[in-house]
Protein backbone atom coordinates (compact mmCIF):
# COMPACT_ATOMS: atom_id res chain seq x y z
CA UNK A 1 0.00 0.00 0.00
CA UNK A 2 1.05 3.59 -0.67
CA UNK A 3 2.60 4.67 1.97
CA UNK A 4 1.40 8.56 0.89
CA UNK A 5 -2.18 7.07 1.00
CA UNK A 6 -1.88 5.79 4.65
CA UNK A 7 -0.29 9.20 5.45
CA UNK A 8 -3.18 11.07 4.24
CA UNK A 9 -5.43 8.89 6.10
CA UNK A 10 -3.36 9.49 8.82
CA UNK A 11 -3.51 13.65 8.74
CA UNK A 12 -7.27 13.54 8.32
CA UNK A 13 -7.86 11.56 11.56
CA UNK A 14 -5.76 13.61 13.39
CA UNK A 15 -7.08 16.43 12.36
CA UNK A 16 -10.08 14.88 13.15
CA UNK A 17 -9.09 14.49 16.97
CA UNK A 18 -7.53 17.55 17.55
CA UNK A 19 -10.43 19.45 16.87
CA UNK A 20 -12.55 16.97 19.36
CA UNK A 21 -9.46 17.73 22.06
CA UNK A 22 -10.64 21.34 22.21
CA UNK A 23 -13.67 20.32 24.59
CA UNK A 24 -15.71 23.52 23.36
CA UNK A 25 -18.33 24.86 20.65
CA UNK A 26 -15.47 24.51 17.67
CA UNK A 27 -14.21 20.96 18.83
CA UNK A 28 -16.89 19.15 16.15
CA UNK A 29 -15.72 19.81 12.68
CA UNK A 30 -18.11 20.82 10.35
CA UNK A 31 -18.05 19.08 6.66
CA UNK A 32 -18.31 22.70 4.65
CA UNK A 33 -15.45 23.64 6.29
CA UNK A 34 -13.11 20.76 7.29
CA UNK A 35 -12.85 19.60 3.13
CA UNK A 36 -12.08 23.03 2.39
CA UNK A 37 -9.05 22.97 5.58
CA UNK A 38 -7.85 19.57 4.38
CA UNK A 39 -7.98 20.75 0.72
CA UNK A 40 -5.75 23.87 1.94
CA UNK A 41 -3.48 21.77 4.01
CA UNK A 42 -2.91 18.87 2.53
CA UNK A 43 -3.73 19.17 -0.72
CA UNK A 44 -6.98 16.82 -0.83
CA UNK A 45 -9.56 17.04 -2.97
CA UNK A 46 -13.36 16.77 -2.27
CA UNK A 47 -13.40 13.46 -3.60
CA UNK A 48 -10.29 12.09 -1.60
CA UNK A 49 -11.09 13.44 1.57
CA UNK A 50 -14.87 11.78 1.10
CA UNK A 51 -13.00 8.12 0.76
CA UNK A 52 -10.66 9.06 4.09
CA UNK A 53 -13.74 9.93 5.83
CA UNK A 54 -15.67 6.37 4.69
CA UNK A 55 -12.42 4.65 5.48
CA UNK A 56 -12.27 5.95 9.14
CA UNK A 57 -15.97 5.51 9.94
CA UNK A 58 -16.42 1.92 8.68
CA UNK A 59 -13.57 0.87 10.49
CA UNK A 60 -15.13 2.69 13.24
CA UNK A 61 -12.75 5.40 14.18
CA UNK A 62 -14.78 7.92 14.14
CA UNK A 63 -18.43 8.59 14.15
CA UNK A 64 -20.20 10.96 10.98
CA UNK A 65 -23.30 12.91 12.49
CA UNK A 66 -25.86 15.46 10.36
CA UNK A 67 -25.85 18.66 12.46
CA UNK A 68 -27.82 20.17 9.22
CA UNK A 69 -30.00 18.44 6.80
CA UNK A 70 -30.17 19.99 3.19
CA UNK A 71 -32.58 22.75 2.73
CA UNK A 72 -33.26 23.15 -1.09
CA UNK A 73 -35.68 25.14 -0.48
CA UNK A 74 -33.02 27.88 1.02
CA UNK A 75 -30.45 26.60 -1.44
CA UNK A 76 -28.40 25.04 2.36
CA UNK A 77 -26.36 21.79 1.83
CA UNK A 78 -25.91 18.92 4.62
CA UNK A 79 -23.80 19.57 7.30
CA UNK A 80 -21.54 16.63 9.16
CA UNK A 81 -19.74 16.88 12.02
CA UNK A 82 -16.87 14.27 13.08
CA UNK A 83 -15.72 12.45 16.05
CA UNK A 84 -13.27 10.32 17.44
CA UNK A 85 -15.11 7.19 18.43
CA UNK A 86 -13.91 6.86 22.12
CA UNK A 87 -15.89 6.94 25.11
CA UNK A 88 -14.37 9.77 26.71
CA UNK A 89 -14.17 11.63 24.03
CA UNK A 90 -17.78 11.64 23.37
CA UNK A 91 -18.74 11.52 27.59
CA UNK A 92 -16.18 15.37 27.14
CA UNK A 93 -18.28 16.57 24.02
CA UNK A 94 -21.88 15.70 25.46
CA UNK A 95 -20.91 17.95 28.86
CA UNK A 96 -20.45 20.44 26.14
CA UNK A 97 -22.85 20.60 24.15
CA UNK A 98 -25.67 19.85 26.89
CA UNK A 99 -24.40 22.49 28.68
CA UNK A 100 -24.25 24.80 25.46
CA UNK A 101 -27.90 24.14 24.72
CA UNK A 102 -28.98 24.77 27.88
CA UNK A 103 -27.88 28.30 28.27
CA UNK A 104 -28.49 29.14 25.09
CA UNK A 105 -32.25 27.74 25.78
CA UNK A 106 -32.32 29.54 28.72
CA UNK A 107 -30.97 32.87 26.56
CA UNK A 108 -33.79 32.36 24.21
CA UNK A 109 -36.83 31.81 26.26
CA UNK A 110 -35.51 33.14 29.54
CA UNK A 111 -36.21 29.60 31.02
CA UNK A 112 -33.49 27.33 32.32
CA UNK A 113 -33.66 23.61 31.46
CA UNK A 114 -31.68 20.46 31.39
CA UNK A 115 -30.55 19.33 28.09
CA UNK A 116 -32.99 16.06 28.25
CA UNK A 117 -36.15 18.62 28.55
CA UNK A 118 -35.17 20.63 25.81
CA UNK A 119 -34.28 17.70 23.68
CA UNK A 120 -37.77 16.36 24.12
CA UNK A 121 -39.56 19.74 23.92
CA UNK A 122 -37.71 20.52 20.28
CA UNK A 123 -37.29 17.43 18.93
CA UNK A 124 -41.19 17.95 16.93
CA UNK A 125 -39.43 21.27 15.76
CA UNK A 126 -36.24 20.09 14.61
CA UNK A 127 -36.74 20.74 10.73
CA UNK A 128 -38.21 24.08 11.25
CA UNK A 129 -34.73 25.47 13.53
CA UNK A 130 -32.51 22.98 11.27
CA UNK A 131 -29.66 25.49 10.25
CA UNK A 132 -30.10 28.27 13.17
CA UNK A 133 -27.66 27.49 15.88
CA UNK A 134 -30.26 26.19 18.54
CA UNK A 135 -30.76 23.69 16.04
CA UNK A 136 -27.75 22.68 15.63
CA UNK A 137 -26.78 22.51 18.95
CA UNK A 138 -29.90 20.17 19.59
CA UNK A 139 -28.51 17.70 16.78
CA UNK A 140 -25.02 17.51 18.07
CA UNK A 141 -26.55 16.95 21.68
CA UNK A 142 -28.91 14.17 20.59
CA UNK A 143 -26.06 12.05 18.38
CA UNK A 144 -23.75 12.76 21.06
CA UNK A 145 -25.95 10.84 23.35
CA UNK A 146 -26.99 8.09 20.91
CA UNK A 147 -23.46 7.57 20.38
CA UNK A 148 -22.93 7.01 23.77
CA UNK A 149 -25.52 4.24 24.23
CA UNK A 150 -24.08 2.75 20.63
CA UNK A 151 -20.65 2.55 21.92
CA UNK A 152 -21.52 0.76 25.28
CA UNK A 153 -24.02 -1.17 23.90
CA UNK A 154 -21.74 -2.57 20.40
CA UNK A 155 -18.35 -2.33 22.64
CA UNK A 156 -16.58 -4.72 20.79
CA UNK A 157 -16.60 -3.31 17.73
CA UNK A 158 -15.36 -0.39 19.00
CA UNK A 159 -12.34 -1.79 20.97
CA UNK A 160 -8.44 -0.85 19.46
CA UNK A 161 -8.01 -4.24 18.22
CA UNK A 162 -11.51 -4.08 16.04
CA UNK A 163 -10.48 -0.71 14.34
CA UNK A 164 -7.07 -1.68 13.87
CA UNK A 165 -7.91 -5.07 11.67
CA UNK A 166 -10.76 -3.02 9.78
CA UNK A 167 -8.70 -0.29 9.04
CA UNK A 168 -6.43 -2.31 7.38
CA UNK A 169 -8.99 -4.06 5.26
CA UNK A 170 -10.58 -0.83 4.36
CA UNK A 171 -7.13 0.58 3.48
CA UNK A 172 -7.08 -2.34 1.22
CA UNK A 173 -10.20 -2.13 -0.30
CA UNK A 174 -9.85 1.44 -1.09
CA UNK A 175 -5.79 1.72 -1.83
CA UNK A 176 -6.57 1.69 -5.29
CA UNK A 177 -9.20 4.09 -5.52
CA UNK A 178 -6.82 6.73 -4.13
CA UNK A 179 -3.99 5.95 -5.77
CA UNK A 180 -6.56 6.79 -9.00
CA UNK A 181 -6.96 10.49 -7.90
CA UNK A 182 -2.88 10.44 -7.15
CA UNK A 183 -2.61 9.25 -11.05
CA UNK A 184 -5.28 11.70 -12.09
CA UNK A 185 -3.57 14.38 -10.75
CA UNK A 186 -0.24 13.90 -12.29
CA UNK A 187 -2.41 13.27 -15.80
CA UNK A 188 -3.43 16.83 -14.85
CA UNK A 189 -0.20 18.61 -15.57
CA UNK A 190 -0.19 19.98 -19.22
CA UNK A 191 1.26 17.94 -21.84
CA UNK A 192 3.19 18.76 -24.75
CA UNK A 193 0.93 19.72 -27.77
CA UNK A 194 1.97 17.04 -29.86
CA UNK A 195 1.49 14.48 -26.95
CA UNK A 196 -2.24 14.36 -25.44
CA UNK A 197 -3.33 12.97 -22.48
CA UNK A 198 -5.12 9.41 -23.22
CA UNK A 199 -8.04 8.35 -20.50
CA UNK A 200 -7.60 4.64 -20.32
CA UNK A 201 -10.17 2.51 -21.22
CA UNK A 202 -11.91 0.53 -17.79
CA UNK A 203 -10.78 -2.98 -18.24
CA UNK A 204 -13.84 -4.61 -17.06
CA UNK A 205 -15.91 -2.95 -19.73
CA UNK A 206 -14.68 -5.68 -22.33
CA UNK A 207 -16.06 -9.02 -19.84
CA UNK A 208 -19.09 -8.59 -21.06
CA UNK A 209 -18.48 -8.47 -24.77
CA UNK A 210 -20.35 -11.80 -25.58
CA UNK A 211 -23.34 -13.12 -26.95
CA UNK A 212 -25.15 -14.09 -23.46
CA UNK A 213 -24.77 -10.43 -22.95
CA UNK A 214 -27.91 -9.57 -25.76
CA UNK A 215 -30.08 -12.91 -24.27
CA UNK A 216 -29.75 -11.73 -21.07
CA UNK A 217 -30.83 -8.22 -21.16
CA UNK A 218 -34.12 -9.35 -23.42
CA UNK A 219 -34.93 -11.36 -20.50
CA UNK A 220 -34.21 -8.84 -17.24
CA UNK A 221 -37.49 -6.72 -17.19
CA UNK A 222 -39.27 -9.47 -16.77
CA UNK A 223 -37.22 -12.18 -15.26
CA UNK A 224 -37.24 -12.55 -11.44
CA UNK A 225 -33.41 -12.12 -9.73
CA UNK A 226 -33.61 -15.53 -8.34
CA UNK A 227 -34.31 -16.89 -11.88
CA UNK A 228 -31.83 -14.92 -13.97
CA UNK A 229 -29.29 -16.79 -11.29
CA UNK A 230 -30.34 -19.77 -11.87
CA UNK A 231 -30.06 -18.90 -15.79
CA UNK A 232 -26.85 -17.14 -15.96
CA UNK A 233 -25.03 -17.78 -12.53
CA UNK A 234 -24.29 -15.36 -10.25
CA UNK A 235 -20.66 -14.31 -11.79
CA UNK A 236 -22.45 -13.18 -14.99
CA UNK A 237 -24.85 -11.47 -13.22
CA UNK A 238 -22.45 -9.51 -11.61
CA UNK A 239 -20.28 -8.44 -14.57
CA UNK A 240 -23.50 -7.44 -16.96
CA UNK A 241 -24.82 -5.24 -14.02
CA UNK A 242 -21.32 -3.57 -13.36
CA UNK A 243 -21.03 -3.06 -17.22
CA UNK A 244 -24.42 -1.42 -17.77
CA UNK A 245 -23.98 0.61 -14.01
CA UNK A 246 -26.55 -0.77 -13.01
CA UNK A 247 -25.19 -0.02 -9.08
CA UNK A 248 -28.28 0.22 -7.17
CA UNK A 249 -30.01 -3.15 -8.70
CA UNK A 250 -27.28 -4.91 -7.49
CA UNK A 251 -27.59 -3.07 -4.20
CA UNK A 252 -31.14 -4.12 -4.10
CA UNK A 253 -30.25 -7.91 -4.97
CA UNK A 254 -27.96 -8.01 -2.16
CA UNK A 255 -30.67 -6.90 0.26
CA UNK A 256 -33.44 -10.00 -0.93
CA UNK A 257 -31.14 -12.29 0.67
CA UNK A 258 -30.50 -14.14 -2.63
CA UNK A 259 -26.87 -13.56 -2.72
CA UNK A 260 -25.16 -14.21 0.54
CA UNK A 261 -22.41 -16.98 -0.20
CA UNK A 262 -19.22 -15.12 0.61
CA UNK A 263 -17.13 -16.30 -1.88
CA UNK A 264 -19.65 -14.66 -4.33
CA UNK A 265 -19.51 -11.36 -2.43
CA UNK A 266 -15.73 -11.74 -2.00
CA UNK A 267 -15.75 -11.83 -5.99
CA UNK A 268 -18.10 -8.70 -6.07
CA UNK A 269 -15.50 -7.06 -3.85
CA UNK A 270 -13.09 -7.39 -6.34
CA UNK A 271 -14.78 -6.38 -9.64
CA UNK A 272 -15.91 -3.44 -7.78
CA UNK A 273 -12.48 -2.88 -7.06
CA UNK A 274 -11.30 -2.68 -10.16
CA UNK A 275 -14.26 -0.41 -11.28
CA UNK A 276 -13.30 1.81 -8.30
CA UNK A 277 -9.60 1.97 -9.49
CA UNK A 278 -11.03 3.87 -12.59
CA UNK A 279 -13.22 5.97 -11.38
CA UNK A 280 -11.06 9.09 -11.73
CA UNK A 281 -10.13 7.94 -15.45
CA UNK A 282 -13.95 7.85 -16.37
CA UNK A 283 -16.03 10.66 -16.13
CA UNK A 284 -18.75 8.25 -16.71
CA UNK A 285 -18.40 6.21 -13.91
CA UNK A 286 -17.58 9.33 -11.81
CA UNK A 287 -21.41 9.98 -11.92
CA UNK A 288 -21.97 6.90 -10.37
CA UNK A 289 -20.15 7.75 -7.58
CA UNK A 290 -21.83 7.60 -4.38
CA UNK A 291 -23.93 4.35 -5.66
CA UNK A 292 -20.66 2.71 -6.22
CA UNK A 293 -19.08 3.48 -2.91
CA UNK A 294 -22.79 3.04 -1.29
CA UNK A 295 -22.45 -0.59 -2.90
CA UNK A 296 -19.31 -1.10 -1.79
CA UNK A 297 -20.08 -0.66 1.85
CA UNK A 298 -23.21 -2.65 2.15
CA UNK A 299 -20.72 -5.53 0.48
CA UNK A 300 -18.61 -4.82 3.19
CA UNK A 301 -20.91 -5.24 6.26
CA UNK A 302 -22.50 -8.21 4.23
CA UNK A 303 -18.72 -10.27 4.23
CA UNK A 304 -18.95 -8.97 7.68
CA UNK A 305 -21.67 -11.11 8.94
CA UNK A 306 -21.86 -13.83 6.55
CA UNK A 307 -21.02 -16.92 7.50
CA UNK A 308 -21.16 -19.07 4.62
Amino acid sequence: MNKMIRTNVDRVFRSILTRNAMYNLNSIPHSDVFYKEMESLYGLTKSETDIIISILKESHKILVMEIAREDKNRNLERVLGYVDADLVTLHKLKDVFHRALSDDYEKENGQKKTAHQIIRELIPRLQYINHTPLGRLLNKAIMLDEYIHMLEKDYKEYTEEWKDDNMQIQLDINSELLRGFNDKKEAEVPAAEDEPVKKPKAAYLRAVDMPRHREYMEQVNSTSVNKLLQIYGVDFFFRVNLRKHNFNFISQALDTGVIDRKKDLIDLKEMLKTIKGNIASDDELEKHYDEIMSLDRKISRLISFSSK
